[in-house]
């Protein structure tokens, strides 16, 4: 195996569909008062613009650990309901601010009659540990964000 190979796999591919239209899934994706009512059981404050270029930083106070963590990344791609794509590292990982130890998020929502598809695309993992991480969370909180968005927030 070579340096740039690695035993586990670089992309994660996920999809699920919502029984409601997309400017309700787009809403609970992008405003930070419905993104903290299921990303997290933890206390959290998100800042951003939303500008591509711009910093996207999560902090958290988890309660049940008592342990404060941030998240940081820079918004890449953001088409009005249909493409949300931003950077991610944690500072639960301790891996220095570099460029190869963050890993890219990616939605895309594509409407089907009175449902959403939504598309969640993860890459760059800089450690088996990290990928495992964000596929249980995803895994996870795809589904709190389905019942969340199909309760009408």
């Amino acid at each position: 195996m070579t340096a740039h190979q690695s035993a586990f796999p670089q992309t994660i591919s996920k999809s699920i569909r919502l029984n409601a239209l997309p400017n309700a899934v787009w809403a609970a994706l992008t405003q930070p008062e419905l993104m903290k009512r299921w990303m997290s059981d933890s206390e959290i404050d998100i800042v951003t613009t939303w500008e591509v270029g711009s910093p996207i930083i999560i902090n958290a106070q988890e309660v049940s650990y008592k342990t404060a963590f941030s998240n940081i990344g820079v918004v890449l791609q953001f088409v009005k309901g249909r493409v949300l794509e931003y950077s991610h590292l944690s500072s639960l990982s301790r891996l220095p601010d570099q460029a190869e130890n963050y890993t890219l998020i990616r939605f895309n929502l594509q409407q089907e009659e009175n449902h959403t598809l939504l598309e969640l695309n993860l890459s760059n993992f800089p450690t088996e540990s990290h990928y495992k991480h964000i596929d249980f969370y995803w895994t996870v909180t795809l589904e709190v964000l389905k019942r969340f968005v199909e309760a009408g927030h």
